[in-house]
């Protein structure tokens, strides 16, 4: 119609993305413990693409409201994103037809915070169950420092004191570092989970050297030529000689 104006919208920022998994790098796996990891890589993405009002319902958008039809198109979009940044399994617990993206979003959330409690309790359990054994000293302690990890992660208030760290750490050491596990415990101050790990990864360095074998024996050293039980052999032998020639041929008098 004459006079009626026609407003050409640029088309959405969700419609630019073609591999999601460039912009979020990790699966949601409940076996990884990675759920707020995965949360807010995928809220901060939704953020910059302008599609957070597909998750978070209280969210303000101030980009111009699209079409229904737009709407429901970028819509199976973040569906789609959240479907594609988790693992088979999951998949196959929240894939539902005729669903929104924000009630995936809620399910997600309400299955990780339901499980919280157990994930914490599980976690724990592994971590005083960890024992160094043929651990290097660093793969040792990445186990520890990546379960520690996790329990902050699923709450604040389960996090391990770094004291109590450092004595579960020292205490599981293999016993080739039962020395350095000794001077530890009675350090003062005491040493930081960084420090003592740290200190055991240089003791596992020395450990490691390979041993000069030329260096000068010493008197103690099962390799040492034992000399003297031979030459005193000697010396009696040459002693009973003498006293025969002696007896044999006596002096004039």
């Amino acid at each position: 119609m004459v006079g009626e104006t026609h407003i050409n919208h640029p088309p959405h920022k969700v419609f630019v993305v073609t591999n999601i998994k460039a912009h979020i790098p990790i699966l949601l796996d409940l076996d990884r413990h990675n759920y707020d990891t995965w949360r807010e890589f995928f809220a901060t993405h939704c953020e910059a693409y302008d599609a957070l009002d597909h998750i978070d319902a209280t969210y303000n958008d101030p980009t111009p409201k699209p079409t229904k039809i737009e709407w429901k198109k970028v819509d199976v979009v973040v569906r789609t994103w959240l479907y594609l940044t988790m693992s088979q399994n999951l998949i196959n617990t929240f894939i539902k037809p005729n669903v929104l993206a924000r009630q995936i979003w809620l399910n997600i959330e309400k299955f990780f915070r339901d499980n919280k409690d157990s994930h914490i309790m599980q976690l724990e359990s592994e971590i005083r169950s960890i024992s160094m054994g043929d651990l290097s000293v660093h793969a040792y302690y990445s186990k520890i420092q990546t379960i520690t990890d996790l329990l902050e992660n699923l709450d604040a208030t389960s996090k391990i004191s770094d004291k109590h760290l450092v004595i579960h750490t020292i205490k599981r050491v293999s016993s080739r570092f039962e020395n350095i596990a000794i001077m530890l415990r009675h350090r003062i101050p005491f040493p930081t989970f960084s420090e003592t790990r740290s200190i055991i990864a240089l003791e596992e360095t020395r450990l490691n050297q390979p041993r000069n074998s030329t260096t000068t024996p010493h008197f103690g050293n099962p390799s040492s030529p034992t000399l003297p039980h031979t030459s005193s052999g000697n010396t009696h032998h040459r002693n009973n000689n003498c006293h025969e020639r002696h007896q044999k041929f006596p002096k004039d008098r």
